[in-house]
């Protein structure tokens, strides 16, 4: 093969795989992700033990203050329970993260600009197993 028509191989399977230019996380607009504040994919995520934390990134703006749903996944099988603590401080603070379900959690805009974050903790007998890390960046 010509070094010519392997450079445009790899070209090629760069661009396929996500690697050339231009905006990867496109969605429809009628779509409920395209109706959250901005996200990142998991592969820039923070976790361990097989904690998962959808999205992992929130991005609050005047637009789009919240409230948006994160959904927490612990690995399959397992039984524990799950503490979040965060940055945040509240309402008067930069979000609210309130708990909606055994994996939900919701996360509103507070009155203060800047960053926090929300660590899941899983916890089972009594031992801290996985975490995952949620960040919030408030923009309003």
């Amino acid at each position: 093969m010509k070094f010519g028509a392997l450079v445009s191989l790899v070209s090629a399977a760069a661009i396929l795989a996500g690697c050339g230019s231009g905006s990867q996380n496109q969605l429809p607009l009628g779509s409920s992700a395209a109706a959250q504040s901005k996200i990142v994919s998991a592969d820039a995520c923070l976790s361990k033990g097989g904690v998962r934390v959808t999205p992992c990134k929130i991005v609050l703006t005047a637009s789009q203050p919240g409230p948006d749903t994160v959904t927490l996944k612990t690995p399959k099988g397992s039984k524990g329970s799950i503490v979040e603590h965060d940055t945040c401080g509240g309402a008067s603070g930069k979000a609210t993260i309130t708990q909606q379900s055994t994996d939900t959690w919701e996360v509103t805009a507070g009155a203060e600009a800047g960053d926090c974050h929300a660590k899941f903790n899983y916890f089972n007998n009594d031992k801290r197993v996985g975490w995952a890390e949620l960040e919030i960046e408030n923009m309003i």
